[in-house]
């Protein structure tokens, strides 16, 4: 292997390592709102909102990383997917944290009205129709419901981008686009 390969494939090595990292903050972010959610924690919501502008960072670095292996070392086939896949993943895991942010707020927001832990575990354990009738039953729950139904719906969207995550990693393998929602 050529020096100015070796330093290319350490360069890819570092790619994959940050975006992996980039990775590991996001779900870190998700995994810690959800728990913010369901305790109750409104420290922990903060901690989740406070930790948003590392990740945000962390995927323009990951990007400055592609558009420089880009225009430096312009690879092809397996090499250059692999760029443009971590492109796309960066900016999806980095979504997956701004909707963990996202259920971190609505968690200190639903924290600030009165109302019982066993109205909202009532509310949280219900499916997306559940809540919905639920809140036209009783109205005077529509405002804590539809905190509930805005962090369901921010947990949809990180599995949309899980599923463009795979999507991407499938392609960076075997070079085919892959619809898997199809």
């Amino acid at each position: 292997m050529t020096p100015t390969r070796a330093h290319f494939t350490q360069q890819l090595a570092q790619l994959t390592e940050d975006v992996l990292h980039l990775g590991s903050m996001a779900h870190h972010a998700y995994r810690q709102s959800l728990q913010a959610l369901a305790a109750r924690d409104a420290d922990l919501a903060r901690e989740v909102i406070a930790a948003d502008p590392a990740m945000n960072r962390m995927r323009y670095d990951v990007e400055a990383e592609c558009y420089t292996l880009l225009a430096t070392e312009q690879p092809v086939a397996g090499d250059l997917r692999a760029i443009v896949a971590a492109l796309t993943v960066a900016q999806d895991l980095e979504r997956i944290g701004d909707h963990g942010k996202k259920i971190a707020r609505i968690s200190i927001r639903m924290q600030q009205e009165p109302k019982s832990i066993h109205q909202v575990d009532a509310l949280y354990k219900q499916t997306f129709n559940v809540v919905l009738s639920y809140m036209v039953e009783r109205p005077r729950w529509i405002g804590a419901g539809t905190q509930l139904l805005q962090a369901m719906h921010e947990m949809e969207r990180v599995a949309d981008r899980a599923t463009n995550v795979a999507e991407r990693v499938i392609y960076s393998v075997t070079g085919e686009l892959i619809d898997l929602n199809a």
